[in-house]
């Protein structure tokens, strides 16, 4: 079943996410291509700069978009690489 873009989410649900990355930064892969539109070199930069804006920012629709391009990561980190 495909995951739905959400425009809105929380701080406890932007949390889980975060955490969840910060427990395997360490084995993630060096580059990674998100989708056919996007290629991160850096992977561990690219995750933690989304990270960083999205912390520093409150949650609404406006980061939306950050927070989907970590959640994509991490479900192709999950299905690809079982992390």
């Amino acid at each position: 079943m495909e995951r739905k873009y959400k425009k809105d989410y929380d701080e406890a649900f932007r949390d889980e996410q975060v955490a969840w990355f910060e427990e395997r930064m360490d084995r993630l892969p060096e580059s990674m291509q998100i989708n056919a539109a996007t290629y991160a070199p850096d992977l561990r930069l690219t995750v933690r700069n989304l990270i960083l804006t999205l912390r520093k920012n409150k949650t609404n629709v406006t980061f939306s978009g950050y927070m989907e391009t970590l959640l994509k990561i991490r479900e192709k980190l999950e299905v690809e690489q079982g992390l």
